[in-house]
């Protein structure tokens, strides 16, 4: 059999910037196949929804066929115990007498954890090559004085800048494609014993449209984006009613587009107009350093300790209401029902609803964490879970416990005209704008009253946490 190479496709699902995949079929000498592990179980304990499972199986299907035109074939095969994927994945290695495995490196515990022991096992016969295509930077070369992971954004965004002056984003062109023979190199008998799944198997049961994830759709939604809005990003973002936003989240969370290839082209379009659009993108990647450096967080755990003296509601009724938009809270209701109907939630929005229910209901973070798990399209546990923390003030670099979004406020503020509540909240889109933001003091006709006064349940977060800081 020739030398065969392997690229284990993981949150990669693209073949433009792909180090893993670019480097495999870079080996001219060498025959390349692919494999992707579907574990559901990991799905469940990570609590993905239905809509990003979904989403990842449309994937894997366009992945699937860009693939074959460059003559290369995937294997999907289900890896039911998560704990077990690197015995079967060492198995198929030795099944196919592979001599390289190329694979892209993912953040989170559990992940590198099964990494490790993957490459342990195979590294006395077979060569192992990994790369960072997650991030702007490693998060590992990216530390303090004191060689640890950064706690502030700030201090570690400088530090990004200063490390991106030393050493620019690369990104890699699609690979080119194979000899027709390499597509043949996998025979059924040969996988015999594996459980090989076909995706038109997999069905989900989401009924919400999906984004369009298609490689050319993104990469030219993405050029488009940086020709032409841009440089009212930063104007509009925050903006609920208004397309201001890039709509790209959900690719970048299963790796459909890559992050460097999304900073490389905002920065060749308008470097002074990307900035405000580039910082997000290295907020996103100083979450996923949280997540490399402090890995108590993907755990369940709060970074900030000052959350084991703090007390939270256990109020099913008042997480039911949140969760169904009846609140009473019209930008909050309006939001919950974009992200239940849409998948969707605007990244303002996000912040409204996340304060209000850790400060003003004192819920939890972590059922909001979950809510948001099972309903995004765009769900990335390091930038949920860092949200999440950073609204409930436990978090790393987390908002001071005395700073609250105030609803009321932030409607009038972004949504002045209740264009956005209008559309979300259908029964109350006759009324006018300015009797909408008195809700507070005057209960809206055929609408929920509030479900708590937003004024005396602030004061009390804040005292709670001052009550904690003192104990």
């Amino acid at each position: 059999m020739n030398k065969i190479n392997l690229v284990w496709f993981r949150n990669d699902l693209r073949l433009d910037d792909n180090p893993a995949l670019f480097s495999a079929m870079a080996d001219k000498s060498s025959a390349t196949i692919a494999v992707y592990l579907m574990c559901e179980y990991q799905w469940d304990i990570h609590t993905i929804g239905i809509n990003q499972r979904k989403l990842i199986i449309e994937k894997l299907k366009e992945l699937k066929k860009n693939l074959k035109k460059l003559n290369i074939p995937l294997l999907i095969i289900n890896s039911k115990n998560f704990t077990l994927s690197t015995s079967t994945l060492v198995e198929l290695c030795h099944k196919l007498d592979i001599q390289a495995c190329y694979f892209n490196t993912e953040y989170l515990i559990n992940e590198r954890v099964r990494d490790k022991k993957f490459v342990e096992k195979i590294s006395e016969h077979i060569k192992c090559y990994r790369f960072n295509d997650q991030s702007l930077t490693p998060p590992w070369d990216i530390v303090n004085g004191q060689s640890q992971g950064y706690k502030v954004f700030s201090a570690y965004a400088r530090a990004v800048h200063q490390y991106l002056d030393h050493y620019p984003v690369t990104t890699l062109p699609p690979p080119p494609k194979k000899a027709t023979s390499n597509f043949k190199l996998i025979e059924q008998k040969q996988l015999e014993g594996f459980d090989l799944l076909t995706l038109d198997s997999i069905t989900s049961k989401s009924s919400i449209q999906l984004p369009n994830i298609k490689e050319k759709f993104l990469l030219d939604k993405l050029n488009s984006f940086c020709k032409n809005d841009i440089e009212n990003y930063q104007t509009l973002r925050d903006i609920p009613s208004s397309n201001g936003t890039s709509q790209l989240s959900a690719a970048l969370a299963i790796g459909a587009i890559s992050v460097k290839r999304c900073y490389e082209t905002a920065k060749q379009s308008s470097p002074q107009n990307a900035q405000c659009w580039i910082n997000e993108l290295v907020w996103r990647d100083f979450y996923r350093s949280v997540a490399w450096h402090f890995p108590r967080v993907v755990k369940g755990h709060a970074f900030n300790p000052i959350e084991s003296k703090l007390l939270w509601s256990k109020s099913a009724k008042h997480l039911k209401q949140w969760k169904n938009a009846e609140t009473g809270i019209p930008i909050v209701d309006a939001a919950i029902k974009q992200l239940i109907t849409t998948g969707w939630m605007h990244n303002r929005l996000r912040m409204i609803v996340a304060s209000y229910l850790t400060k003003n209901l004192w819920i939890d973070w972590r059922e909001g964490e979950q809510f948001f798990a099972n309903h995004l399209f765009d769900y990335d546990f390091a930038s949920n879970n860092g949200g999440w923390q950073w609204c409930a003030s436990v978090g790393t670099d987390a908002a001071p416990y005395f700073r609250v979004f105030n609803p009321a406020s932030q409607q009038k503020k972004f949504d002045p005209e209740a264009t956005f509540i209008k559309q979300w909240l259908p029964q109350i889109s006759k009324q006018p704008a300015k009797l909408i933001h008195q809700f507070e003091t005057r209960l809206l006709a055929d609408y929920y009253p509030p479900q708590v006064d937003l004024k005396s349940t602030r004061k009390q977060a804040i005292e709670s946490f001052k009550a904690a800081k003192n104990t």
